[in-house]
């Protein structure tokens, strides 16, 4: 049925135009640390933009936009000369600031220097990626790293993490956050998380999965479900929610789940970044962590990790990734949904992200991350 003229211009309200290919003036993980060699650009898209990565002199890396502005040739394709981006037609040179300093037929004080300048984004790296703030340094200036990213990251003697291999999804990045709401996993995830045979205790649940409902509860972190049979009764899902410090959702796509694998096991967080390539294309971050202050602690947690944690959540990637893919379309798939009540952390989250974007469109704005909002969570 095809949608009122009425219709399409409130979705449009709630979708910005520009909303669908990304947030931009914040920090985000658009590389593992060894995605990103010595001696060799990389080209990616992030937020709508063709992106030109590589290291410098120093080992530090740098982020410019993919195009020369001589020929608009990918740089990606080209060498690092020098610590510095050649251009591989013609061999015009870029600095990580974006600056031409070398345009091989002019001489050194050339003016088209300063004209041949590439938009340079600010770069660093820590906590095993390489992080990049998309967007205008100038009017929205950065916010130390430092306080952008979860503190597991900057206490590696008091944190052990895991990095899971990046992947993309064929959805746009707002879809795929809808997919992060608290009580999915009932029933999508049921088998990934589901305890083995073999690893249950006697007189434990054993219930079909159509004789399974879903249980609403609202918990200081938003709302969760629980899995119960036909009489209430919970069932062992895989794993139980503890509390979250500050906000389970967090700018500009992180989405945070502490889980604990079993009563009185030690909690872990997951930490999941969910950002557009373009409007059709989403890239996925996600690492676990373990508070782990002792090397019998880590040897558990890395253990924990290996065995559990990640055959689990290489099953639970892809449930996510084809539940994303399988509604199709944005506008399609918002157009045609009918929410309920245990969507409001959805709705929510819709909400901050148009605030956040029409924040910066027509107030000049930044919106940033209330203090402490990303405590470990447990």
């Amino acid at each position: 049925m095809k949608m009122s003229d009425t219709a399409v211009k409130e979705l449009v309200q709630l979708i910005p135009e520009g909303l669908p290919t990304g947030l931009r003036n914040y920090w985000y993980p658009i590389l593992q640390t060894e995605e990103l060699p010595t001696g060799k650009p990389v080209g990616l898209k992030v937020l709508g933009e063709n992106l030109a990565a590589w290291r410098d002199a120093d080992g530090q890396p740098n982020v410019v936009r993919d195009r020369c502005p001589h020929r608009s040739i990918r740089l990606s394709v080209g060498r690092v000369m020098d610590g510095e981006l050649q251009c591989l037609m013609h061999g015009l040179r870029f600095n990580g600031e974006g600056r031409c300093t070398l345009i091989p037929w002019e001489t050194a004080h050339t003016p088209h220097h300063d004209r041949l300048g590439v938009p340079a984004y600010p770069a660093r790296e820590l906590g095993g990626y390489v992080w990049a703030y998309l967007g205008d340094p100038v009017r929205f200036p950065p916010p130390p790293l430092e306080t952008q990213v979860p503190e597991e990251l900057l206490k590696p003697d008091e944190f052990i993490c895991f990095r899971l291999p990046t992947s993309t999804w064929k959805a746009n990045w707002l879809l795929a956050i809808d997919g992060s709401d608290g009580f999915h996993a009932v029933v999508l995830h049921t088998d990934s998380q589901a305890v083995h045979r073999a690893e249950r205790k006697p007189g434990s649940n054993e219930v079909p999965l159509e004789d399974r409902r879903i249980k609403i509860i609202r918990t200081s972190h938003g709302v969760r479900g629980v899995s119960v049979d036909l009489e209430g009764e919970p069932i062992n899902h895989g794993h139980f929610t503890v509390d979250v410090k500050g906000q389970r959702f967090c700018l500009p796509c992180l989405t945070t789940n502490p889980i604990m694998p079993a009563p009185g096991a030690a909690p872990y967080a997951s930490r999941l970044w969910q950002f557009p390539q373009d409007a059709q294309h989403t890239t996925v971050v996600r690492f676990l962590s373990w508070r782990a202050r002792t090397e019998a602690e880590r040897a558990a947690a890395t253990r924990l990790f290996n065995e559990v944690a990640l055959p689990r959540l290489e099953l639970v990637n892809a449930e996510d990734a084809f539940a994303a893919e399988a509604q199709g379309d944005l506008i399609e798939a918002r157009s045609r949904e009918y929410l309920l009540a245990p969507d409001e952390d959805v709705i929510k989250v819709r909400r901050l992200l148009r605030t956040a974007f029409v924040s910066q469109a027509q107030h000049g704005e930044r919106i940033d991350n209330p203090a402490g909002s990303l405590a470990y969570p447990a």
